[in-house]
């Protein structure tokens, strides 16, 4: 009993307890007050055994009731356990998804479409700069924080999500860091609950940055843009192909359109495209380069278009392999070069041919004169080459004009074509020079130059021919060298000279002349060229002299001297001009030659001026063609003048017909420069040339002097003796002084005295001498 009093005062300071037990006495006292009416039908014991019976009825509620509330108790804790043992389960699962979603980089958020509120975790908020805790659960990351571009896409992928379209949520958009500046988010997600009328309640998903990846994929889109930009505004363009060497890829705009590569050459193998300019063995070639895996370069093709044309390409290529080092083909570029191999033809035809006639030029010339010295190295046979010069061109050229000029060489050309065979040359040298290379001429010697001759002379009777020109006839003749060879062969260079020599000496024969080549001819060339030599050195080493000739009057007073050039050879001894002026005019050494005799001949008239015998006296020097027309000609004797302090009245200059003739303005200016400081001139050799009188007037000459040819016969020859008595006569008229050079005998002296003639110089007087042997007479 204390057992159960001390469970029962237990269980009564429990407050369930008390609750029940209040109930259970509700109960007895209810079935107490329902029994009443029965009282009296029990006895004393009835009664009390319907009290016993509703105590224990109480009794056993009240236990049924603790019992019951025992095993909800066992039920509640049982659950609270169970919920427990799930809420670690969730945590643990919750902090295996946290890291799972932190090493992949990705975020998570969900969606309430009932609060419109978003939840984001962590990683979410440190992709856009925020702090663990810190982002604000009400929508600081919200629809306002995407780029105004990207809100329209968002929207239209959400809809499509939540409307059943598409199974995931899927979208790249930009979200605002809290820096300022965006980044790329790629967003997926899945609807996780409906509700009855099947609209979306919740949704989850996750954020990854791909910020990184969108900003290589840009430099990678702009990167492809500039490409594809290059290739479409240049001509080059790109191609690809794989390790069976078949196209694969081609790009660039104008590669397509121009035919240089063509879309329908995919699939075909680099040497199967259709080309005019390579041969198979010429493609064996670049496939054996090919599979060796090497580079290639300006491969140059040329690609058939439509109506005939074509089109030139050049490619370049180089292997490209895996990571492996596996080989995967090929990839390159390729230009279009059809203008620049136009160029290189047009390059190639002025390297080779003239471009006024066509012909091969000298150039060429010379490589096929190599090529036919070869080959007649193996036959033995004869060769000829013929160096024809045009006689009289450079009248017609400067009367006529350029133009006509041009086209009697495009018809003089012609002609040559026409006079030889298929396998002979015909070249221009220059100018109106032409060689004609004869080729398989016969091995015997006579029978070779017997060809020669008369394919010469059938050239020469050609060229002779008039030329009709714009309603005008034209007369060209010309003059030809031949140079006849066979092996043992010259070099090139020697057989042009040989020929050139030739066609020198019928220059020299008169023109409109052919000459063979003779040895003679090419040792005298040898022997002027050592003249020329010579020359430059004496006239370095001062071995030039000057021998003076006396000019005398009437009464055999000297008035002045004329001086001659003089050459003191180490070798040679004394070496007159007539060997070394010609030489000296062709060569241009004339030019200083004729500054040193005038700066000799200042320093004369300076050492004459000191003493009263000979302070009257003038020298005459000679003034060759190429020295007066030097454009500084008068500046540099005006100079001489100053430097020398010359006297320029006793300085006369000695002119020839044909040297005033060249350019007759320019030859009245200087000498009006030079004459007004005091300088005469005087016309030399008159009578030999084919002056005008009106130019003769026009010129401010002082002196005409008869040249000794009429003078040496003047008593035995009536033609002379009247050509002299008219140069007198018209000396007189013109107000000149005249001089009579080649005076030998008295009787020559007299006449010339007799026809008015009163100053004379030849060897009656004197003959040309040195400075310390001039006999003075006055």
């Amino acid at each position: 009993m204390g057992i159960i009093n001390k469970h029962l005062s237990s269980l009564i300071n429990q407050r369930w307890l008390l609750e029940w037990l209040a109930l259970a006495s509700v109960l007895v006292l209810t079935g107490a007050l329902l029994a009443q009416p029965l009282w009296g039908e029990f006895g004393a014991d009835g009664r009390m055994k319907v009290l016993v019976s509703f105590g224990v009825l109480a009794l056993l509620a009240v236990l049924g009731l603790y019992f019951s509330q025992k095993q909800r108790q066992h039920q509640q804790l049982a659950l609270a356990q169970c919920s427990s043992q799930k809420e670690a389960l969730l945590r643990d699962n919750a902090q295996t998804l946290s890291l799972a979603l932190g090493g992949a980089e990705l975020g998570m958020w969900e969606l309430n479409f009932a609060t419109l509120q978003r939840n984001y975790n962590d990683r979410c908020g440190e992709m856009l700069g925020f702090a663990p805790g810190e982002i604000d659960q009400t929508g600081t990351l919200g629809h306002d924080h995407l780029h105004p571009d990207d809100k329209a896409l968002t929207r239209h992928a959400l809809s499509r999500h939540t409307s059943g379209e598409t199974t995931v949520f899927e979208a790249e958009y930009r979200m605002r860091h809290k820096l300022g500046h965006w980044v790329w988010i790629q967003s997926r997600g899945r609807v996780v609950e409906r509700g009855a009328d099947d609209k979306p309640l919740r949704m989850l998903g996750t954020h990854r940055d791909i910020s990184e990846r969108m900003r290589v994929e840009t430099q990678q889109r702009e990167s492809d843009m500039r490409f594809r930009s290059l290739t479409e505004l240049s001509s080059d363009w790109y191609w690809e192909m794989d390790e069976q060497y078949r196209f694969t890829r081609i790009e660039g705009s104008l590669a397509t359109t121009q035919g240089l590569a063509r879309q329908d050459d995919l699939g075909l193998t680099f040497w199967d495209i259709p080309v005019l300019n390579m041969s198979e063995a010429q493609w064996e070639s670049y496939r054996v380069t090919m599979r060796s895996h090497e580079v290639f370069r300006n491969l140059e093709l040329q690609r058939p278009l439509a109506r005939g044309e074509s089109v030139w390409i050049s490619i370049s290529g180089a292997p490209c392999y895996d990571g492996k080092g596996t080989f995967l083909g090929y990839r390159g570029v390729g230009r279009e070069i059809t203008q620049y191999k136009a160029a290189e033809q047009k390059i190639a035809q002025l390297a080779y041919f003239d471009e006024l006639t066509g012909l091969p030029n000298r150039r060429l010339l010379t490589t096929r004169l190599q090529q036919t010295l070869e080959h007649l190295a193996l036959n033995n046979r004869h060769g000829a080459l013929i160096f024809i010069d045009l006689d009289n061109f450079k009248s017609i050229n400067d009367t006529q004009g350029q133009e006509v000029g041009d086209l009697l060489l495009k018809q003089l050309a012609q002609r040559l074509k026409d006079s030889v065979r298929e396998i002979d040359t015909v070249a221009r040298m220059g100018g109106d020079e032409f060689v004609v290379l004869l080729k398989e001429l016969s091995a015997y010697a006579g029978e070779a130059t017997f060809q020669a001759d008369g394919t010469g002379k059938s050239i020469m009777a050609r060229l002779n021919q008039p030329y009709d020109i714009a309603g005008q006839s034209f007369l060209c003749t010309s003059s030809m060298g031949i140079a006849l060879f066979q092996n043992p062969l010259p070099s090139v260079d020697e057989l042009l000279t040989r020929a050139n020599l030739a066609m020198y000496h019928a220059k020299a024969a008169g023109r409109n002349v052919m000459q063979f080549f003779d040895p003679a001819m090419e040792a005298a060339a040898m022997a002027r060229a050592a003249l020329e030599i010579d020359l430059r050195k004496g006239l370095q080493r001062n071995e030039l002299r000057l021998h003076f000739q006396p000019v005398v009057d009437e009464v055999r007073h000297m008035s002045g001297v004329e001086a001659l050039v003089r050459w003191q050879h180490p070798q040679r001894g004394l070496i007159y001009p007539g060997e070394f002026i010609d030489l000296a005019e062709k060569t241009g050494l004339i030019i200083p030659l004729g500054q040193w005799v005038m700066e000799s001949a200042c320093h004369q008239l300076v050492k004459w001026a000191g003493h009263d015998a000979t302070q009257d006296l003038s020298i005459a020097v000679n003034v060759s063609a190429r020295q007066f027309h030097q454009p500084d000609f008068v500046p540099q004797v005006l100079d001489l003048l100053r430097r020398t302090r010359a006297n320029p009245f006793r300085l006369k200059l000695e002119l020839t017909e044909s040297l005033l003739l060249t350019d007759i303005k320019d030859a009245i200016h200087k000498m009006s420069q030079l004459r007004a400081i005091g300088v005469t001139f005087s016309l030399d050799d008159f009578g030999t040339g084919y002056s005008s009188l009106s130019y003769l007037k026009s010129l401010p000459l002082d002196q005409l002097k008869i040249d000794q040819s009429f003078v040496r016969d003047v008593l035995t020859n009536p033609n002379d003796a009247a050509i002299v008595r008219t140069i007198l006569a018209l000396a007189r008229s013109m107000d000149l002084g005249p001089v009579a050079e080649g005076v030998e005998t008295e009787g020559q002296r007299q006449f010339l005295l007799d026809n008015g003639c009163w100053s004379f110089q030849g060897y009656l007087f004197g003959k040309p001498q040195p400075l310390d042997e001039l006999v003075m007479k006055h």
